[in-house]
């Protein structure tokens, strides 16, 4: 075992220091994607820039080389962990390789399956105890791609992922890993403690507390402002009648004129402002402009204008006259 270590380790170096020669053209990526039960599928991805680097593309593509170099080391360094992590039953199978030669890069891939790549009990996955067996990043610098199961969350992680998203924890490169890392612990979804579902559920519980507040404050303008409406509309009617609003469809003027004749020829300056809904200012400007065209007079009475139809006016003085005869 010892003899067969050391050929590896030798084996590997040299791998690492051809392919340490190599700068942006040709790029690794390391994608682990784990199982609910522990076990993951591995893949490590060559991607050569077409044209450049034959020689070590050729290696890598060569199905004896995948068969005889890459598949025994994997299985020498799965035994080790096995070792390592008391997990006896530990294994590694399906060992697939694919090479493609595309328009502007070729790519090649080997892939296999790792049986209890990661402990799993108590709703938990914990992966990283594999990563304390040196050499298990066979090609050395080379992107990581962890992904996990949808019914899982992760619950902790070290060091922390240049990047999330999609169920995918991403490194960029593995300088930041130490022996042992990464480390990652995934826990079942359906499991959170309170605060944990607090933070979970953030958005859909600050959007309830803001639905909340909206409705508090709608409540308290509807109930108390439309309450004192009403209390002031009373006192309002104790002067004059109150008459029904009419639909805003006409204009100021017409608005006016049509409340004047609901409410039987004559209202108080004060009431046509509020049953119109305009202010005090321009009620009055409005009113001066009417009475500059005839259409209704002004007088004061108290502290109070009574404002009334011309028209009315009139009908009422000939009615007076008939019945007087």
């Amino acid at each position: 075992m010892k003899v067969y270590t050391a050929f590896f380790l030798l084996a590997l170096i040299g791998v690492i220091l051809f392919s340490g020669t190599v700068k942006g053209t040709y790029q690794r990526e390391y994608r682990i994607e784990v199982r609910p039960d522990g076990s993951a599928i591995l893949v490590i991805e060559h991607r050569f820039i077409k044209g450049e680097n034959e020689s070590l593309f050729r290696q890598l593509s060569d199905p004896i080389y995948f068969s005889d170099t890459f598949a025994k080391n994997i299985k020498s360094l799965v035994s080790t962990a096995a070792e390592k992590t008391g997990r006896l039953n530990m294994t590694a199978k399906n060992f697939v390789m694919t090479a493609s030669v595309l328009d502007s890069y070729s790519v090649v891939k080997y892939q296999f399956y790792w049986i209890e790549f990661a402990g799993a009990e108590d709703s938990r996955v914990k992966i990283g105890d594999v990563f304390g067996v040196e050499g298990l990043f066979l090609y050395g610098e080379g992107t990581v791609k962890i992904v996990y199961p949808r019914e899982y969350i992760v619950e902790s992680v070290s060091p922390t992922p240049h990047a999330e998203s999609n169920q995918t924890l991403t490194w960029y490169g593995i300088e930041d890993f130490r022996l042992g890392e990464p480390k990652i612990v995934l826990r079942e979804r359906g499991t959170y403690g309170f605060m944990e579902i607090i933070q979970a559920n953030a958005i859909l519980i600050a959007g309830s507390i803001a639905l909340v507040g909206v409705g508090s404050i709608s409540f308290y303008y509807y109930f108390f402002k439309a309450r004192k409406k009403v209390v002031k509309g009373l006192i309002i009617s104790a002067k004059a009648p109150l008459p029904l609003k009419v639909p805003k469809i006409e204009d100021a003027e017409e608005t006016v004129m049509n409340l004047l004749r609901t409410a039987g020829g004559s209202l108080y300056q004060s009431t046509i402002a509020d049953q119109c809904e305009f202010s005090r200012s321009k009620t009055s400007k409005l009113l001066a402009t009417m009475e500059s065209k005839g259409k209704i007079t002004r007088k004061e009475k108290g502290r109070e204008k009574v404002v009334t139809l011309i028209g009315e006016v009139k009908e009422f003085e000939k009615t007076k006259r008939r019945d007087s005869h």
